[in-house]
């Protein structure tokens, strides 16, 4: 009697499981929401391609062509003059622009040491009619970095909408989500870039050429 009982009992609850899954899938259907995908479902969702493989290609050019760049870099941080860059790996020399060219004062400079990896930067002069020579304050980091021209090679988007020559070099003219890219052929780096109205160039690019003694302080 009492297995009879048991049976009974198993037969309806799964009677009652059934209906509810049936009536859960009414619902879905009815507000149009979808069953999310189990984990070998997700598998098969390919993510959406925003680069086209020859952008790509043309970017990886400055991964694989370039381990250190010198470069003359005029933007908004500069207005018509220009800042020079030295960049190894993540190590950063800018040598600002100095519209008064007295390094006379304890507190003057003429180089920013930046540590990309350990998001660092100090002013330091170098120079040898530095008044004081040396480390002069840490700067924050995030104030005194700039756009590096590896940094606009890093895009998300990015469609070919043309070519052009830009100081005798082959480049192709690549609309992105940072902005329009002037892209070097060869070293697929950006010669001139325009985001928001602004305007930024890189001229005089010297690459391979950078030793570690001109992204050190002191050496």
């Amino acid at each position: 009697m009492h297995k009879k009982y048991f049976v009974f009992f198993a037969l309806i609850v799964i009677l009652i499981s059934a209906c509810a899954q049936r009536q859960q899938a009414v619902v879905s259907k009815e507000t149009g929401q979808k069953a999310q995908p189990g984990p070998e479902e997700a598998k098969l969702v390919q993510p959406k391609q925003d680069i086209a493989p020859d952008i790509r290609e043309l970017f990886e050019k400055s991964k694989t062509r370039i381990s250190n760049v010198y470069y003359r870099y005029r933007g908004p941080e500069t207005g018509s003059n220009f800042h020079e860059f030295y960049i190894k790996g993540p190590k950063i020399k800018i040598n600002p622009y100095l519209e008064i060219k007295t390094l006379d004062k304890p507190g003057s400079y003429d180089s920013i040491f930046i540590d990309k990896a350990a998001r660092t930067a100090a002013s330091y002069c170098e120079a040898v009619y530095c008044a004081s020579k040396g480390k002069k304050e840490d700067l924050n980091y995030g104030q005194a970095y700039i756009l590096t021209i590896f940094d606009w090679a890093e895009v998300e988007r990015a469609a070919k909408v043309g070519e052009e020559v830009i100081d005798s070099r082959s480049t192709w003219k690549i609309e992105t989500n940072l902005g329009t890219l002037w892209v070097d052929t060869f070293y697929g780096i950006p010669l001139k870039a325009e985001s928001n109205g602004k305007t930024y160039r890189f001229e005089q690019i010297a690459v391979n050429s950078v030793q570690d003694s001109d992204v050190v302080p002191g050496s």
